[in-house]
């Protein structure tokens, strides 16, 4: 008679800290988390986990807020508010390029909305030492988050030209080369504004939003993203 070898006791009763659950489940990845994931992964059985955690929802909205305790919020050094509003497009973008899954899983319905609480309320202050009502304040805000999301999608897009070794300028002339021109002459005068880096074309973005908004709030728009 074979003896089957028994399986392995992931269930071992071990106590865990709720730091060590969490950087468990920012290395799965929260787009795909599931507390068997997560347990298998810890080492222990699933049980163990709704010691703390009651439900997946709770421990992604946890999850979420600990992966952003890593994130550096620029910093308030007194500067135009033009130019702290540009940090943070940056920082968001940069994070979100970076990190994917949160481009894909950013649900409040998921995470909460803590997220966003911690990410927004420094801005909110920071603008309001320089004069500028919370309103106004979030107003911005919500334009700075859809064009980092926005850049962030961009970068993404061109990384994938650059892990095969080329770039999206260069893809994108060489299928534009292969049309007759003639049929698109318009494009023709375009391709190198088609072609802007992500980084390019949220500047350009940036400084118009930044300009309509200093209007908005009774500003001239000289200073706007100005280092002087």
């Amino acid at each position: 008679m074979v003896t089957r070898p028994k399986a392995a006791n992931h269930g071992r009763p071990r106590l865990l800290t709720h730091e060590e659950i969490l950087d468990g489940a920012v290395a799965i990845g929260l787009e795909n988390l599931t507390l068997k994931k997560l347990a298998d992964h810890l080492g222990v059985g699933t049980a163990t986990l709704y010691q703390y955690f009651d439900s997946r929802k709770a421990l992604m909205r946890a999850a979420a807020v600990h992966a952003l305790s890593d994130v550096s919020l620029p910093e308030d050094t007194g500067q135009h508010w033009s130019l702290l509003a540009r940090d943070y497009v940056i920082g968001i973008m940069t994070l979100l390029s970076d990190n994917p899954t949160y481009m894909n899983s950013m649900s409040p319905t998921d995470y909460g909305f803590e997220v966003q609480f911690k990410l927004i309320e420094p801005f909110l202050a920071s603008m309001a030492r320089r004069g500028i009502a919370p309103e106004d304040s979030m107003d911005l805000f919500n334009q700075i988050g859809l064009i980092a999301y926005g850049g962030a999608v961009e970068a993404a897009r061109q990384r994938e030209f650059e892990f095969q070794d080329e770039t999206m300028f260069v893809v994108a002339r060489r299928q534009f080369d292969r049309l007759n021109v003639d049929e698109f002459p318009h494009m023709a005068k375009v391709m190198d504004v088609f072609t802007q880096t992500p980084e390019a074309k949220v500047d350009t973005i940036m400084r118009s939003t930044f300009k309509s908004f200093a209007r908005q709030i009774g500003q001239g728009d000289e200073q706007i993203l100005s280092e002087d």
